[in-house]
């Protein structure tokens, strides 16, 4: 038994055939850019997302007649405004979109710290979904009117391939129109304080449920088989929890990649200011999550800052060169990492370096780059190891997880080990997969 797990990403599709041992077979990996606007604005093209799903199902050719399931995980917050027909009326809007600022200043001053009681979050642009709601409501009111539901890209995807309309708990209480903390529903209170049609949100099942099986129209442009049960997906850093192993109260993943980001699962929804309260995927658990600019903020330093460098020396090189020779050195340059805004603060913040003198190097400013993008994280690790038993050992995954990075992360985080386990998203959305159809 063959099934596709896919991981729909903010800059790439990464996809696998996996067997029923969640084995991974063979891979690929589909880039694609996002779409900048003025205005702060950060979009995805649907059709380009659903194109590299297509180019990675066919390298895929030779096992494709054997493939029994379809598992997948998406970035969140990723905004679709759907047609009765599933058709996006607008670009998908993305976590790193900040359009919608006033409507985060509209929802505090009408709701105050009630909203952040109920959905466990505050309404951070880019963080949660009724911001962005709000914000086309308002400035695009024809896309509202016209829209059938409204959704993140798993309810989109999920609706073209099976013709369902469905989230999962996880996406939900990233729209800040869930009752996170407790009713575990949809939020009445808030959608008719703000106008939200409650009747345009898509129904809430567990992740990796069958609710609908690959509909003809795209069994044929993919060249899969007709029938094929799809798994209803969640968000990836939610999925690679799962995919690590993680299932009980104090396990850590670090997710070292284009964002850094921490998940903590809890069994206590304590909320903060300084991180995300959202849904786990194992039910009676929550994520405590926090997110910076990671891979981002260090490939604008080598772009800006290292220009007589390839990509190859930079990072094959360059970088454990600089780590090794500053591990045991007193900082003495510190960088801020909001080159792509700050995700836990109502105030508007940017990246920036501080303690630079003419004898500062360049070595000097990239260790402080590499140290400061933990910062946000770091910062929800030791707030939730106050009122949590953190597991002793992180669970690591991404792209940045050499050596030379553990190295690094153990610096950080004192007294704590890291494992490394890869592929955590695919592994994660196939199990949940399998267990959706074994109940199914």
């Amino acid at each position: 038994m063959y099934i596709i797990a896919l991981d729909f990403g903010t800059s790439s599709l990464k996809g696998a055939i996996l067997n029923e041992h969640c084995d991974v077979v063979v891979s690929s990996k589909v880039e694609y850019e996002l779409i900048l606007k003025e205005g702060n604005k950060v979009e995805l093209d649907p059709d380009t997302l659903f194109k590299a799903f297509l180019r990675c199902v066919r390298e895929f050719e030779e096992f494709l007649p054997q493939v029994e399931l379809i598992a997948f995980d998406t970035l969140s917050p990723s905004v679709v405004f759907m047609d009765r027909n599933g058709e996006a009326l607008y670009p998908v809007i993305t976590h790193l979109d900040r359009r919608s600022r006033n409507q985060t200043k509209q929802i505090l001053n009408r709701m105050g710290d009630e909203f952040h009681k109920i959905t466990g979050v505050l309404p951070f642009p880019g963080g949660v979904s009724i911001t962005t709601i709000l914000w086309m409501k308002e400035n695009m009111p024809e896309v509202y009117s016209a829209s059938h539901k409204i959704g993140h890209f798993n309810t989109y995807f999920y609706k073209k391939l099976t013709g369902e309309w469905v989230t999962d708990p996880v996406n939900a209480s990233q729209m800040g129109l869930f009752e996170t903390v407790g009713g575990q529903k949809w939020a009445k209170d808030i959608c008719a304080t703000f106008g939200i049609d409650i009747s345009k949100l898509p129904e809430i099942v567990p992740a990796g449920t069958i609710v609908g099986k690959l509909c003809k129209e795209i069994a044929d442009l993919a060249n899969l088989r007709e029938g094929i049960p799809v798994a209803v997906g969640s968000n990836d850093a939610a999925t690679a929890q799962v995919g690590a192993g993680n299932f009980s109260s104090g396990d850590v993943l670090n997710i070292s990649g284009s964002s850094e980001i921490l998940s903590i699962l809890t069994d206590k929804p304590v909320i903060h200011k300084k991180y995300y309260l959202r849904n786990a995927v194992t039910p009676g658990l929550w994520q405590i999550f926090a997110i910076s600019t990671g891979g981002f903020a260090v490939d604008w330093f080598r772009r800006e800052l290292c220009r007589e460098m390839s990509k190859e020396e930079f990072y094959n090189e360059y970088i454990t060169e600089v780590i090794e020779n500053n591990l045991a050195r007193r900082p003495r340059v510190r960088f801020l990492p909001y080159l792509a805004e700050d995700r836990h603060s109502l105030e508007r913040k940017t990246g920036r370096f501080s303690g630079l003198t003419l004898a500062t190097t360049r070595e000097e400013m990239l260790m402080a780059v590499l140290v400061g993008m933990h910062e946000p994280v770091l910062r929800a690790f030791n707030l939730a190891s106050q009122f949590l038993k953190l597991n002793n050992t992180i669970k690591l995954t991404g792209g940045l997880t050499s050596e030379i990075y553990i190295r690094l992360k153990g610096m950080l985080f004192k007294g704590y080990n890291f494992e490394v386990v890869q592929d955590c998203t695919l592994k994660g959305s196939t199990k949940l997969a399998l267990e959706g159809l074994n109940n199914h």
